[in-house]
């Protein structure tokens, strides 16, 4: 074909309809090559998404392997026809390029054969379509009408496939609210992959699919891309499974029942063991009120007694022995107590900072009395680099001294009792498991060296056991066997341990060492204690003292140690009253106690502090309360502080414990006898 039959062919048709024809061409190619990568990333997600199901359906049904294998070889084909409509289009592209824009012509037979390409390729795409197992829908973005249904989105919604087309996707959804759900993440993220969701076949019976959601740009419109994968049998499948679930674990109770069954004797002889330890503990609690409640009468009565320089000397010795029994008896029903406490775990260190000398003098001067009775050399040697202030618990420390050295006095005849404390170094295993830049605590030692009776070594083995006592303790007809015991037990519970070396006829020495912190820096007011009696307050202000309590003996033992000092006293029966007269009268200080009716102390403390809040009134102004309970154990300190009391006091308490308290809330300074 020459140049000039070219131009002749040319000139019989509108050289303008040809240009815009070609134009058309090439944006028909821009779309197709849109399409094809709109298209490849749909089936790209696909390929994902079925690999993803294909995943869980094996290991839950094997019967879905052969649709999984099928969807797989269609993909492959899919891929393959786009490699060769990407080549096609290529192709076409180079070839309309090479069309210039003064006219050059496209000859008809290759402008021909680049439209059939096209078509074929676009059939090409309509039969991988088809073909796939997969539910491909296409629709228009901005009213949702359905453009394009394949057949196998016809077979899942059981309806045909010109039935879908023209139709609103919105219709096909089970769930109008699921659909807006899916909806509204789809604008969010304009994308959409492996949503779980419902649609409605044509028998209005639900089918679950896994939904993914993509735009698309077809003839210059938006388009919604969705596909959808059938998980109905995966959903029965998770049904079956907890159903299987569900009968699995009624087996489990059924074996769980039978074995219940087969222990019932045991369960039983465990609930006796709680409910005795319940009514142990309901017993010991309420012993201890009951008890102390009137020792407190005793004691407190006894001691005023004594103080009465008119009473002849067989009055006071009297009076001193129902002293010495009352105290021996709240040594028992302490001793017992804190038995109980540790066995039940409810026992915990209260350290602080505190003088050791003062702790080591507190037990010597209580005990050398009972020494000296028996004549006994009774000698407390402290090596000089113990530390004078230590981080420790007081009290507890304090009680294992005066168990052990009152056990030695009391098993010792003639001789001596002698008190060791000295300090040893941490072994090197030890410093390198707290480390080099860890401050050491160090090792601190007690010994209690007697000239007693001695232990046997069959007795040794028990001998920290609760209420077991040696054959000489037995012979004594004293204690009550738990006061060793419940020293075992503090040491291990300050971190420490304690043993006894001991033979026959010649004496013991029971030793223990407990970690403590040295606290040589921290400056410490050793308390200075009067060995005489208060008669007075220093100054002339005249304080208003509260007595809330329902036990008339403690009211009237409080008012008898309190009036005589100048104080005001006031006394009420329940809490109720003792708001009345705060209210009223304005006191600088309430004894409350904790059982107290109508009101608790607990209850009528916290009421009290609320009023002062609401009142505004500042903290040196307001009523200092101090809780007064029969069983310690039954409050916790911290509670009391919450509750709104300034400190607590034990019955049976002493005068001198009655005014160190006040003397701590009020600032007072008291006069002494000579």
């Amino acid at each position: 074909m020459n140049n000039s039959k070219v131009s002749e062919e040319i000139s019989t048709k509108n050289w303008q309809a040809l240009q815009q024809e070609v134009k058309e061409l090439r944006r028909s190619v821009s779309r197709l090559q849109m399409d094809n990568c709109d298209l490849e990333n749909s089936l790209l997600t696909a390929v994902e998404h079925g690999d993803l199901v294909e995943s869980e359906l094996l290991d839950v049904n094997k019967k879905l392997k052969s649709e999984i294998i099928e969807r797989k070889m269609a993909q492959a084909t899919l891929q393959s026809i786009l490699e060769i409509v990407y080549r096609d289009k290529s192709d076409l592209e180079i070839m309309l390029l090479t069309t210039t824009e003064h006219g050059d012509a496209v000859e008809y037979e290759q402008y021909n054969r680049a439209v059939e390409t096209m078509r074929q390729s676009e059939e090409q795409f309509r039969t991988i379509a088809e073909s796939t197992s997969m539910a491909m829908l296409v629709s228009r973005l901005a009213d949702g009408e359905i453009t394009y249904a394949n057949t196998s989105a016809g077979t899942m919604l059981q309806r045909e496939g010109n039935e879908l087309v023209t139709r609103s996707i919105n219709d096909l959804y089970y769930i109008p609210t699921e659909w807006e759900d899916l909806q509204q993440l789809f604008l969010q993220n304009q994308r959409v992959r492996d949503y779980e969701i419902r649609l409605c076949r044509d028998n209005q019976e639900p089918v679950w699919v896994l939904a993914s959601l993509q735009l698309l740009w077809l003839e210059g419109e938006q388009a919604l891309l969705s596909t959808f994968y059938d998980i109905t049998l995966l959903k029965k499948t998770e049904i079956a499974l907890r159903e299987s679930e569900t009968k699995l674990r009624e087996q489990a109770n059924l074996l769980e029942h039978r074995v219940e069954e087969r222990t019932r004797d045991l369960q039983i002889a465990k609930e006796a063991a709680e409910s005795a330890s319940r009514s142990k503990a309901a017993f010991l609690a309420n012993m201890s009120h009951e008890l102390r409640t009137p020792l407190n009468a005793i004691l407190g009565f006894a001691q005023l007694m004594l103080y009465d320089q008119e009473l002849n000397e067989q009055h006071q010795s009297d009076l001193q022995t129902i002293c010495n029994s009352g105290n021996h008896l709240l040594t028992m029903i302490n001793d017992i107590l804190e038995m109980s406490k540790l066995e039940a775990g409810s026992v915990l260190l209260r350290e602080k900072e505190c003088y050791l000398y003062n702790i080591v003098d507190t037990a010597r001067d209580m005990l050398s009395l009972k020494a000296q009775e028996k004549e006994l050399s009774f000698n407390v040697n402290i090596h000089p680099e113990v530390p004078l202030y230590i981080y420790t618990d007081e009290g507890k420390l304090r009680q294992i001294l005066i168990n052990l050295i009152g056990n030695a006095i009391k098993f010792t005849d003639t001789g001596n009792i002698c008190v060791r404390v000295y300090v040893r170094s941490i072994p090197n295993d030890a410093q390198a498991i707290i480390g080099a830049y860890s401050e050491l605590p160090r090792i601190l030692c007690f010994e209690v060296e007697d000239t007693g009776a001695g232990i046997s070594e069959a007795e040794v083995s028990t001998l920290f056991q609760p209420f077991v006592q040696t054959s000489s303790g037995k012979r004594s007809q004293e204690g009550t066997g738990l006061g060793l015991s419940i020293s075992y037990n503090y040491v291990k519970l300050m971190g420490g341990q304690m043993s006894v070396t001991s033979k026959v006829g010649i004496g013991s020495t029971f030793s223990f060492h407990i970690p403590v912190n040295s606290l040589d820096l921290f400056s410490l007011d050793s308390p200075i204690k009067s060995p005489n009696r208060v008669i007075g307050i220093e100054g002339n202000q005249v304080y208003r003292i509260l007595i809330a309590e329902d036990i008339r003996l403690n009211r009237q033992l409080l008012t008898r140690i309190l009036s005589p000092l100048g104080f005001e006293v006031r006394e009420v029966s329940n809490g109720q009253d003792a708001i009345a007269v705060w209210e009223s009268w304005s006191p600088h200080l309430i004894w409350m106690d904790v059982r107290i009716p109508i009101m608790s102390g607990q209850e009528s403390a916290s009421a009290i502090r609320e009023i002062e809040s609401i009142r505004n009134i500042s903290e040196s102004q307001k009523v200092r309360i101090i809780a007064l309970t029969t069983n310690p154990a039954e409050v916790r300190e911290e509670d009391l502080f919450l509750n709104g009391f300034d400190g607590f006091l034990a019955k049976p308490f002493t005068e001198d414990k009655i005014f160190t308290r006040m003397a701590e809330l009020l600032n007072l300074k008291y006069l002494y006898s000579n």
